[in-house]
């Protein structure tokens, strides 16, 4: 009857839906249940006595190296294991008589889990990003962009740095009342996307509630700003002639200016 109930009990952990592996005092694999072996696609025989250090398959030496979360086959599938409880015990290795310390580790299948956490965290960054952005050029909206000038501003004062803003405003040959809305997009669209090719990866693009485009340059001075609007004007002209006019603003942050003066002065010199 004793030697029936050890049979069941060992059926039972080679079946259990959590993954056990044991370790002896060396931190070398001892045992591991037959879920584990199925669940990574290795054979007991192979990794039984295996350390970190002989280890061949890359989850296993995860696994020796006392990792938490584990993608199995990294970039092909999206399989996880996370261990969830660590204990101690005395006790002896099937087959042996010998009690020894060992220690038990149980992980589980945390596939399901962390896809449903990718899924949030993109939720939740395409969330942010709607509620950042403008949802036809993906330029930052007013908000963001105040955010974005108050920063860069504090960055300028902070190092005496240059920075230059660049102001735009659309108008258009007929009358705005005239023009469909969809029109309108697609022009807006347009600028947008030129702005994005003409411009460097640190530049900031964004609107304001009575400005069309709004450009902040980072370590740019006036000059530099006033050659990057005679590009900006000649690809417009070309993408869009007599459609549109474009009125252009350019300011230089100066010693002093905060983010209300700095936008001012470019607003004086939209032309």
């Amino acid at each position: 009857m004793q030697e029936m109930n050890s049979s069941l009990c060992l059926k039972l952990l080679e079946n259990s839906p959590s993954f056990i592996i044991i370790f002896d005092k060396e931190q070398s694999i001892c045992w591991l249940n037959q879920s584990f072996c199925d669940f990574v696609g290795v054979e007991r025989e192979r990794v039984i006595g295996q350390s970190a250090a002989e280890a061949k398959e890359p989850c296993l030496k995860q696994v020796l190296n006392g990792e938490v979360r584990i993608e199995l086959f990294a970039g092909l599938l999206d399989k996880w294991i996370e261990l969830q409880d660590v204990m101690i015990i005395n006790g002896c290795l099937p087959g042996e008589e010998t009690e020894q310390e060992l220690k038990v580790c149980y992980y589980a299948d945390a596939s399901k889990k962390i896809q449903t956490e990718k899924q949030l965290a993109q939720l939740e960054s395409t969330l942010v990003h709607k509620m950042s952005h403008d949802p036809v050029t993906g330029m930052l909206n007013e908000l963001s962009m105040i955010q974005t000038l108050n920063l860069e501003v504090s960055r300028s004062r902070r190092y005496n740095n240059p920075l230059s803003l660049i102001l735009m405003n659309v108008d258009y040959q007929e009358p705005a009342d005239s023009i469909a809305p969809e029109k309108k997009e697609q022009i807006r669209l347009m600028i947008s996307q030129l702005l994005k090719d003409q411009m460097r990866w640190a530049d900031i693009v964004g609107h304001l509630e009575n400005i069309d485009f709004v450009l902040l340059l980072p370590e740019t001075d006036a000059e530099s700003a006033k050659i990057l609007v005679q590009k900006l004007k000649n690809n417009i002209n070309n993408a869009a002639p007599d459609t549109i006019n474009i009125s252009y603003g350019i300011s230089q942050w100066s010693k002093g200016d905060d983010v209300q003066l700095f936008l001012e002065y470019a607003a004086k010199d939209l032309v």
